[in-house]
């Protein structure tokens, strides 16, 4: 079993000296030496970069074996499902968005109490040439029926990285008021090109209480004077749960 702060997928080949050295030598050089296979230290092995991520993808794709798709210059790949109460994380939805430098990785559906839990990991396909590195992460939910007098849900985001850990707490208690601990920044000598995600929701047992979306966002490092936009919002409330079941819908009928 993997636990939350141990490298998995890619972080675990892609060691502290071999960062250091694919940024010290050229793209050329770095891509001679870069391992073959889909593998991407340091964004470097441009011939095993998936294919664009659909904007939805049904959950069960997303857990299958060997899914990984790029958003941007950022891949996603190794995606495992820890804990899914009634299955809500496998029978939703994953939208993948890009806006300005935000990356952002939302689940859609109906999150009655229960625990949901999953890893994943980011990388950035071409951090030589690119120089778009991690900078910074956020996660939140949206709500919609909401119990009173103790939290209707708790979101934490573990990051780990070579380099670092970042852990991310946001909740909402029985009222409109949302308290967070994110964004988190990572230290700007340690923006990473890789990172690796235990995202994971736990709604509170309360009548009535649902999470209607999830999302994980990661800024990437950007260029002095450039703007930044805030996360993309995510579907809110019963228009997202309408609005995932007749998705779902529609991509079983043509898978």
């Amino acid at each position: 079993m993997l636990s939350p702060r141990t490298p998995i997928g890619l972080r675990a080949a892609l060691s502290a000296s071999l960062t250091a050295s694919l940024l010290s030598v050229s793209p050329a050089q770095a891509q001679a030496n870069a391992p073959s296979g889909n593998e991407w230290p340091g964004g470097v092995d441009g011939t095993s970069k998936p294919a664009d991520c659909a904007t939805f993808v049904p959950g069960a794709v997303v857990f299958g074996a060997g899914f990984a798709c790029t958003s941007g210059d950022k891949i996603y790949s190794n995606f495992f499902n820890t804990t899914d109460t009634s299955n809500q994380l496998a029978n939703g939805i994953f939208q993948f968005a890009f806006q300005g430098t935000n990356h952002t990785l939302s689940a859609i559906n109906s999150f009655t109490p229960g625990t949901y839990e999953f890893g994943y990991t980011m990388t950035v396909f071409d951090a030589l040439n690119t120089g778009q590195r991690l900078a910074s992460a956020s996660t939140s939910a949206t709500s919609s029926n909401i119990g009173a007098g103790i939290p209707a849900w708790t979101k934490t985001l573990d990051i780990a990285t070579n380099d670092e850990s970042l852990f991310i707490t946001t909740s909402q208690a029985g009222g409109p008021v949302v308290t967070s601990d994110g964004p988190k920044t990572f230290g700007v000598l340690v923006q990473p090109v890789s990172a690796d995600f235990i995202s994971k929701l736990v709604v509170a047992p309360l009548a009535n209480n649902a999470v209607q979306g999830i999302t994980d966002t990661i800024t990437q490092k950007f260029d002095e004077g450039e703007t930044v936009p805030g996360p993309l919002p995510i579907l809110g409330a019963a228009a997202a749960f309408g609005f995932s079941r007749k998705l779902r819908s529609r991509i079983k009928q043509t898978v």
